[in-house]
């Protein structure tokens, strides 16, 4: 298995409450309600593992660090969320990889405001930032791949359009009861000067095992872009726990060769009691 697209998967794997949610539908971005009830809080911290398996081989290779905030943004109230990605020591004498990414969404609606992409994975660098104009219905930014001219871009806005950052948190405020096993949903991800339509599903509940316990969890299906490192009809499978807090747990990432998965391994000042995890 090639070492570099494992570890470049790590920049993937961000990618992702029953009682605190009020949105019942990814079309109800638009009628967000009751932020006081959100599932999440400004001090947030979670720490999730990255490891890679084929056969007997199943390894950790890095981490991804969330942490939330609050802060004033263009007059309003915004949640933050930073995001840090690293290879371990020994696999940064393979393939370093040192993400750093800036989400930051309006506290009041959850719609996404503005994100910053710092990217460094071996030799491979890339700075990017957008900006969301709702009011426009206009996305702007600029672009820097390695040592190429920095590109600006504008165009149009979708309604119900997310980073992938923002989108985890937006997923995480889903009322589940409200919706049936094995629903469809399509939601629009902003790619840079791309916007990209793909499909998820909720998949029921199930007993998920991570490095930091067993939990009762709520499965999504993430359609994933194609591409010569995942498996054919690439697709995410991402629990979140069946609490209110609805906090990251696992995810997993089939590949041509073995799989990537994420595992949650700390996490510090949630909003709510964690009365999904089991003894």
């Amino acid at each position: 298995m090639n070492t570099k697209k494992i570890l470049l998967l790590i920049s993937l794997l961000t990618v992702n409450a029953v009682l605190s949610a009020q949105v019942t539908s990814f079309n109800d971005c638009e009628n967000m309600k009751n932020p006081a009830n959100f599932a999440f809080q400004n001090g947030e911290a979670i720490t999730l593992e990255a490891n890679y398996k084929w056969g007997l081989v199943n390894t950790a290779v890095g981490e991804a660090v969330l942490k939330l905030s609050k802060e004033d943004y263009n007059n309003q109230i915004h949640f933050v969320s930073s995001v840090n990605i690293r290879t371990y020591g020994f696999f940064d004498a393979f393939f370093k990889v040192r993400d750093h990414f800036i989400s930051k969404f309006n506290a009041e609606n959850m719609k996404p405001s503005y994100f910053y992409q710092d990217t460094h994975e071996g030799k491979y660098t890339k700075k990017s930032t957008m900006h969301f104009d709702w009011k426009n219905n206009k996305l702007s930014g600029k672009k820097q791949r390695k040592k190429s001219p920095e590109r600006e871009y504008s165009i149009d806005l979708k309604g119900c359009t997310f980073d992938f950052i923002s989108f985890l948190y937006f997923l995480r405020n889903m009322d589940f009861n409200s919706i049936n096993a094995n629903s469809n949903l399509l939601v629009t991800f902003a790619l840079d000067d791309i916007l990209k339509t793909l499909n998820v599903r909720y998949a029921g509940t199930k007993t998920i095992k991570t490095k930091a316990g067993k939990f009762n969890a709520i499965e999504i299906i993430v359609q994933l872009l194609e591409n010569d490192t995942f498996a054919s009809e690439p697709e995410m499978s991402l629990f979140l726990s069946n609490d209110k807090n609805h906090i990251p747990l696992y995810a997993e990432m089939p590949l041509r060769i073995g799989k990537v998965y994420i595992s949650l391994s700390n996490f510090n000042n949630l909003k709510y009691p964690v009365t999904s995890k089991l003894k």
